[in-house]
């Protein structure tokens, strides 16, 4: 996709989509296709993610005057209905993980109890029905898409589309994970490699966990629910010398629906607010599990930017494929604006001081208030 007004590679968005141009180069699902070649209709739904436009229509009459491509609207929307195009987007996001583990931080390098763990935050995260989704009971429901987050290096990656079952309108957290395939939730990792799920409390399932974690080294923690049916079995784990452990109440094993579980109770130092955690793991030090389930807000944050910042808020189209590649599109726009976010740090030394100010819990400073006299 060629823009008229750049004539060099040194440029914010050659930047910008670079490693998408590189990610191409290894996917397994290339196409040569007349009406829209493959990299231009990625980069087109990226920056119909980035774009302000409300409707495809809108994208494409002000993108046109952009470049020095014209696309007839019909090949953009023919395309997003295509499984071939988005098993080459999802291919595309793979590379791309590829791309943000070697360029990224790791944000658990500092603990070495982790090693050993992939760790991601999935949630759910619903948009409005498309113009012409059909009425269901007479009305039109949100669009509900699960996500993962890989938490050490901020990589943006796509589970499922809801399909809700026949007379009901949402499945719930717990139904989603059931049906995901071992393979899919592993997301490649070797033989031996163990990985854990930050969940909220929607995704307790003990029965599932216990056979995860038995049969695929998948490991959950979440919140527990007030009303759980759980049953101590075991005296306080928790290292009391150890000062990482601190904010630790209580690490006991207990019984959970016939599984043996673990239970954390871990009190906030800063504010005095008790969390109470349930996981399969019985291994790691309880303040690197309370850690991890912290962290687990970054995937609320990326909902809240793709929401409100890129406005995405409404489905595009009708079609399951459709639906799919613009939950794919999406995380492709998360991923390599965390790419360039990071080579903006890195080379330019330009932060988002805000961002910092928060993590670090300063105060914010109120504006000086005029008086009238």
């Amino acid at each position: 996709m060629a823009y008229s007004n750049i004539e060099n590679d040194d440029t914010v968005n050659s930047k910008f989509f670079s490693p998408l141009h590189e990610s191409y180069l290894h996917s397994e699902h290339q196409y040569h296709c007349k009406g829209i070649s493959d990299m231009d209709f990625a980069c087109l739904g990226i920056l119909r993610c980035i774009t302000t436009s409300k409707s495809g229509h809108e994208f494409l009459q002000i993108h046109g005057l952009e470049t020095d491509e014209h696309y007839d609207p019909s090949h953009f929307f023919k395309a997003l209905k295509s499984k071939r195009r988005l098993a080459n987007l999802k291919s595309l996001n793979q590379q791309l993980n590829q791309i943000t583990h070697q360029q990224l931080p790791d944000a658990f390098a500092y603990c070495p109890e982790l090693e050993g763990f992939d760790i991601y935050a999935g949630d759910g995260h619903y948009l409005q029905a498309a113009s012409f989704d059909e009425k269901k009971r007479g009305t039109k429901w949100a669009v509900g898409h699960f996500f993962r987050l890989n938490l050490r290096n901020h990589h943006l990656d796509y589970i499922a589309l809801e399909k809700p079952d026949q007379g009901k309108v949402k499945k719930h957290d717990a139904k989603i994970l059931q049906e995901a395939s071992a393979e899919l939730l592993r997301n490649g990792a070797p033989k031996g490699r163990k990985v854990i799920y930050a969940w909220d409390r929607a995704g307790i399932d003990y029965s599932h966990w216990a056979k995860r974690k038995n049969n695929n080294g998948i490991y959950f923690i979440s919140v527990e629910k007030k009303n759980s049916a759980t049953e101590q079995i075991s005296d306080n784990l928790f290292d009391a010398q150890d000062p990482r452990n601190e904010g630790i109440i209580q690490d006991v094993y207990i019984g959970a629906g016939g599984h043996q579980m673990r239970r954390i109770v871990y009190q906030d130092p800063r504010n005095g607010k008790t969390y109470t955690y349930i996981t399969n793991e019985l291994t790691l030090p309880a303040f690197a599990l309370v850690l991890i389930y912290k962290h687990r807000w970054d995937i609320e944050k990326v909902f809240y930017q793709l929401k409100s910042k890129f406005m995405e808020r409404k489905s595009w189209a009708s079609s399951l494929a459709a639906k799919e590649a613009q939950a794919t599109f999406e995380c492709l726009v998360h991923n390599l604006c965390v790419l360039i976010e990071n080579q903006i740090i890195s080379k330019e030394d330009m932060r988002d001081r805000v961002e910092e100010k928060k993590e670090k819990g300063e105060p914010k400073i109120e504006p000086i208030k005029r008086v009238k006299l």
